[in-house]
């Protein structure tokens, strides 16, 4: 276990269960052989959390649903779309049976990257051996629409025809109105239907990608869920306090802070942010908003 402090720290060595080494300094004191310490420790950390979990993972119910139709997908050479939504109802099971009964025993956030991995395994998949692009696209629609369908139950489903179910204004969220006899053509107006409609397996990547760019799943708790303003303050706030210890090669702060998944997530969130897609429709959604008389993009 490490305990990193602004002042000093206690670094301790443990294999198994045994604690061979505690040693305390001062921050500024530290030395490179500390810092390859603390980032071995980590990893030790990280390898038990996985073995606990993939310990746990193994003994889900929801487990042997998801075998059968990743066994169907791992042979199928095309057209593996068409498995999305039966493993999306397998990844739902799975997630509902950590929440209700191996609530908060898991370690670690159980998104997208958690889930794909659990499905990996139940496959017995392994990318360094060979990659099977298809195969991967697959899970993780699959994974996604899970996640999907688990926190919004109301707008995400699979019907008895094997067909993904969006909202419709999830789906559509713009429509063309025509109106007979006035020049200009079509004008868009906000979706508010609704209904649950048929759609193709790739509409869940858009979906995922616009209104659900850092979903993830945790157990059920009590808390509310944030508003994204606050989210976003928050986030650059920590933010420049991470860049700042790396701008001033404040190790011990910035691996405090810092670890592979987070790295991930920039890397992830930087993407997205590349084409400038938010701030351009922004802009274009304010002057919507301005010239619509109707109050229903206000609303909406």
């Amino acid at each position: 276990m490490i305990n990193l402090k602004i002042y000093k720290y206690k670094l301790v060595n443990l294999i198994g269960s045994k604690m061979t080494k505690t040693i305390e300094k001062k921050v500024s004191d530290l030395t490179n052989t500390d810092f390859q310490n603390i980032a071995n420790a980590k990893k030790d950390v990280a390898k038990t959390n996985n073995e606990f979990n993939e310990k746990i993972l193994g003994s889900l119910k929801a487990n042997e649903n998801a075998k059968k139709v990743l066994f169907r997908a791992s042979n199928l050479s095309n057209n593996l779309m068409k498995l999305v939504p039966e493993m999306a109802i397998s990844v739902n099971e799975i997630i509902i049976e950590i929440d209700t009964k191996q609530k908060g025993k898991i370690k670690g956030q159980i998104d997208l990257a958690f889930l794909r991995t659990h499905l990996y395994t139940l496959a017995s998949y392994d990318r360094k051996t060979a990659t099977n692009s298809a195969f991967e696209m697959a899970v993780t629609r699959a994974v996604k629409l899970g996640i999907l369908m688990n926190t919004d139950k109301n707008q995400f489903s699979v019907n008895s025809k094997n067909e993904v179910l969006v909202m419709d204004k999830i789906a559509t969220p713009m429509i063309d109105q025509f109106k007979k006899g006035q020049k200009g053509g079509a004008t868009k107006v906000a979706n508010t239907s609704e209904n649950l409609v048929p759609v193709h397996t790739g509409l869940i990547d858009k979906v995922w990608s616009t209104k659900f760019a850092v979903a993830t799943r945790t157990p059920s708790t009590k808390d509310t869920a944030k508003n994204f303003k606050e989210i976003s303050n928050e986030f650059l706030t920590e933010l420049n306090k991470v860049y700042n210890y790396a701008s001033k090669k404040d190790y011990a702060k910035l691996l405090s802070m810092v670890d592979e998944k987070v790295i991930e997530n920039l890397g992830n969130a930087l993407a997205l942010l590349s084409d400038n897609a938010i701030r351009n429709e922004w802009v274009k959604a304010n002057d919507l908003q301005a010239s619509d008389v109707s109050g229903n993009l206000k609303s909406a």
